[in-house]
């Protein structure tokens, strides 16, 4: 198998184990199962929030 292959199944695995849990998450009639698939959810999809391109410091000088 060629790593391209293997690199799609992959994508292909984590794309619908995500999809899956974003529905169970949504549509679950139980809410510890709900919960249970928002944490999961959480540790595979990792938010970063942006940094502004001035860094955290723009405001600071203002303050004075």
């Amino acid at each position: 198998m060629t790593v391209g292959l293997l690199s799609a199944i992959a994508a292909v695995f984590y794309g619908s184990t995500v999809s899956v849990l974003a529905l169970t998450a949504t549509f679950a009639r139980r809410r510890t199962l709900r919960c249970e698939a928002r944490d999961t959810l959480a540790v595979l999809v990792r938010v970063r929030a942006v940094e502004s391109p001035q860094g955290d410091n723009a405001g600071a000088g203002s303050s004075s």
